[in-house]
């Protein structure tokens, strides 16, 4: 038998910070766009009120695709030379630090509605990219539930400063360059690229994954099970797997407040 990940490696408040204030990228960005990008394209791009929502809908279509596909790439990415060398999900995270500043390319004004379009999915492919892995990496920290809630809280706490700051920072610059001027969007959308490819390196260097061999023999058959899936079988069994797990009643009601909560901080 193993020894817990817990027992052998430290989690300080540094770490908790560090994990937390990753989710700037999350919650800071879904903020500033949700809050500014409509009217953004509609006022300083020329764009219909219909050409932005389906801008919108095609990146959600999108998102449908590239997430399960990051999921499964990151669990066999280990295997790799580069997994191995810089983790299996860190990997991406570290990939992301540079990527995160096309978020400003998406501000900038009086351009084609294609460039729009595709700066728009490109964005949402870094931001599954990023994300995927980072929301994976408490469970390969640590298997202790006090300290999965202290990541938890982190990061609520911190991604809720970042939509304050998406919320109020827009206008202090449209205050200073004026309301008819869409280099305020693009300067906002500049800070938060900066803050979110700060926060990302510290999410790479102050967390880490769990080593093989602080895995249990359960650990790693599961591994070496999800390993020897195909793309198709890997979705097939995540579509059990959910389905399976929403027919308990205690879970939905859980899901349900958690989806609630969760909508509400958005909003």
């Amino acid at each position: 038998m193993t020894m817990p990940l817990q027992k052998t490696r430290k989690i300080g408040l540094m770490n908790y910070l560090a994990y937390g204030s990753g989710d700037f990228l999350g919650a800071g960005t879904t903020a500033l766009t949700a809050a500014w990008l409509l009217y953004f394209y509609t006022t300083f791009c020329g764009l219909s009120p219909i050409e932005a929502t389906f801008i919108f809908a095609m990146a959600r279509v999108l998102d449908a695709v590239v997430s399960p596909l990051m999921g499964f790439l990151t669990d066999n990415f280990g295997s790799t030379r580069l997994g191995k060398r810089f983790g299996r999900r860190k990997f991406f995270i570290l990939l992301g630090i540079p990527l995160v500043f096309s978020y400003s390319l998406m501000w900038v004004g009086e351009m084609h509605y294609w460039y729009y379009l595709l700066t728009y999915l490109f964005f949402d492919v870094v931001y599954s990219m990023i994300l995927v892995p980072y929301e994976t990496l408490v469970p390969e920290m640590t298997d202790d539930f006090k300290q999965k809630t202290k990541f938890s809280g982190a990061r609520i706490a911190l991604a809720q400063l970042s939509a304050i700051l998406a919320a109020f920072l827009p206008g202090i610059l449209l205050a200073y360059f004026g309301k008819d001027n869409a280099i305020s969007f693009f300067y906002a959308s500049l800070v938060f690229s900066v803050i979110c490819a700060g926060v990302l390196t510290l999410v790479y260097f102050y967390t880490w994954e769990r080593p093989r061999e602080e895995m249990s023999e359960a650990q790693l058959r599961a591994e070496q099970e999800k390993q020897k899936l195909t793309l198709l079988q890997s979705l097939k069994r995540l579509n059990v797997e959910l389905t399976s797990t929403l027919r308990i009643r205690i879970f939905r009601q859980h899901l349900g407040m958690y989806l609630g909560g969760y909508s509400t901080g958005r909003l």
